[in-house]
């Protein structure tokens, strides 16, 4: 049996994510207020044919494949990047961060917007928190480190959205709240799993330190219709 993580966005659509999604057995993607994300059972040419068919002028995928798509002229290729994904099999014991975590919510999607447009952890629109799991730590009134759950490939979720306001780096911020995080997704007798940029040495450094072991190097795209 093929891994579930080997096309995450296919599988997550139709088990733990099914329920955020739409389309058919040839592609399928998540609700549009969420996110852009785009499945299909396969990426050769007439897979893409039929993801064309089914999107609209100026939609936008984004797509996590095993390797290089063989596109043509009609998509407009916003990103084509490595992407490693990394899974935490046996979590670690972290300490208790000195300011509190707290769980994110409707009255925070301000905040959360603002930290993400400002740090760019990847797309977070204005239901991206219905994937749920978000906690954060403030100060004052400024939301300074954040993380959530995002897609459900059973039995996996993947952790995303984790960012840090950049005057509070190298405080431990964003590993604390990755660490509560993974308590909610083992809560739920699931696996964390997270993709991260292979250039960004210092977050595999935080990730891998936390238990997150190299599973597979995929390839993500964003792209959109001509």
């Amino acid at each position: 049996m093929t891994h579930p993580l080997n096309n995450p966005i296919w599988n997550a659509l139709n088990t733990g994510s099914a329920h955020f999604s739409h389309g058919n057995e040839q592609c399928r993607f998540i609700d549009p207020r969420m996110g852009f994300f785009a499945g299909m059972p396969s990426y050769e040419r007439e897979d893409l044919d039929r993801l064309y068919a089914a999107c609209t002028p100026g939609q936008r995928v984004i797509l996590f494949t095993p390797g290089h798509l063989p596109l043509n002229q009609n998509w407009l290729v916003l990103n084509d990047r490595e992407l490693l994904q990394m899974v935490c099999d046996e979590g670690i014991e972290g300490s208790q961060p000195t300011m509190p975590l707290l769980k994110l919510g409707e009255k925070d999607i301000p905040a959360m917007l603002e930290l993400t447009e400002l740090t760019k952890p990847g797309p977070f629109i204005s239901r991206t928190i219905d994937f749920g799991g978000y906690f954060g730590v403030f100060e004052g009134e400024k939301l300074i480190s954040m993380a959530g759950k995002r897609l459900s490939p059973d039995p996996f979720v993947e952790i995303s959205a984790v960012c840090t306001h950049p005057d509070y780096l190298g405080k431990g911020l964003s590993a604390k709240v990755i660490q509560r995080v993974i308590e909610e997704i083992r809560a739920d007798e699931k696996t964390p799993f997270l993709h991260v940029y292979p250039e960004n040495t210092q977050a595999i450094k935080v990730y891998s330190k936390l238990g997150f072991k190299e599973r597979a190097m995929l390839r993500v795209y964003l792209l959109e219709k001509i």
